[in-house]
């Protein structure tokens, strides 16, 4: 895939410490294709690990633009554990708030996705960008900030997928960004499956290098 984004949507704000990559954006275009073409409900989204919201305002905009999708949308949750990125996030939520014709509402949760639970209000739709890293597999920064967006710090995969089997409605759908391991000796799709959650895991797609993995519950 291209590194030039051909879908630009808006100037997001974000913190000079972390830029987001094209990953974000493209991620975003490739949910919205795969809601267009499949006809996916998603009144009711959450993005994980939402970093100043990118995800799921991509897909809220490329999703307004299209009149077969434009009123889809009636809510996005935005979870975040770094609150260093909430005032980004109210910008841009301002920002994009103004070019949408069917407004929904967003919210910033500024919690960590280990405090989800099966008492938590189910989505539809749940997008998720989650580090691409774990301790160990990498050098970490001396920024406390930088590390925590690149590695898994907070939670682990494991708290990651309990969160979606947790929050994803039972006839929903997951899509989550993770970087392959192979090199480190893991297999995602057979790793996931070990936690036992009840859920199905395929690996649907690929952006710019990075795995797209689709989650759905196993009833």
């Amino acid at each position: 895939m291209s590194t030039v984004n051909p879908h630009y949507t808006f100037q997001y704000v974000q913190p000079e410490a972390y830029r987001y990559s094209h990953d974000s954006v493209f991620f975003a275009r490739w949910v919205y294709e795969q809601v267009k073409s499949s006809k996916i409900k998603c009144n009711a989204i959450l993005d994980l690990c939402a970093g100043c919201g990118i995800i799921g305002m991509d897909l809220l905009f490329h999703l307004d633009r299209n009149p077969t999708t434009a009123s889809l949308v009636t809510e996005i949750d935005f979870l975040e554990i770094q609150s260093n990125y909430s005032s980004y996030f109210e910008e841009n939520k301002q920002a994009l708030l103004s070019r949408l014709k069917h407004p929904a509402a967003l919210s910033f949760l500024n919690i960590n996705y280990n405090q989800l639970s099966k008492d938590h209000k189910k989505y539809d739709l749940i997008v998720a960008n989650p580090p691409y890293f774990r301790q160990g597999h990498g050098t970490l920064s001396h920024s406390e900030f930088k590390n925590r967006c690149r590695f898994f710090i907070d939670a682990d995969l494991k708290t990651l997928v309990s969160a979606i089997s947790f929050s994803l409605d039972s006839r929903g759908k997951a899509y989550v960004l993770l970087k392959s391991l192979h090199e480190h000796g893991i297999n995602i799709c057979d790793e996931i499956k070990e936690f036992d959650f009840n859920i199905k895991i395929e690996n649907v797609g690929l952006i710019r290098g990075v795995d797209i993995y689709e989650i759905t519950a196993n009833y």
